[in-house]
């Protein structure tokens, strides 16, 4: 028998717990352990492959000649005009403006 503390502050006390209790409780433990390991396995063994296939699919389909290593946003956008100057401002002090 192992003696074990149950309880906090005032209402503790001492329990005797038989072996074969402990033994009963660390096997649903190391059995529900093993469970949710092969749960997370399952997933993976179809969750990966479907990301490769879509990652492979989005990479072949996705080309268009050579434009495939020029990022999107600058296609088909036209030469910015070389005396404009652009930028951006904020308003620091709201009782000089």
């Amino acid at each position: 028998m192992i003696r074990v503390v149950v309880g906090h502050g005032r209402f503790m006390r001492q329990m005797r717990v038989p072996f074969w209790a402990l033994a009963l409780v660390g096997g649903a433990v190391a059995l529900l352990g093993f469970l949710l390991l092969a749960f997370v396995a399952s997933l993976a063994i179809f969750i990966i492959p479907a990301c490769l296939i879509g990652a492979g699919a989005a990479h072949w389909l996705g080309r268009s000649g050579n434009s495939a290593r020029e990022p999107i946003f600058t296609r088909n956008r036209w030469p910015p005009d070389p005396n404009v100057i652009e930028g951006e401002y904020r308003v620091l002090d709201e009782r000089r403006r």
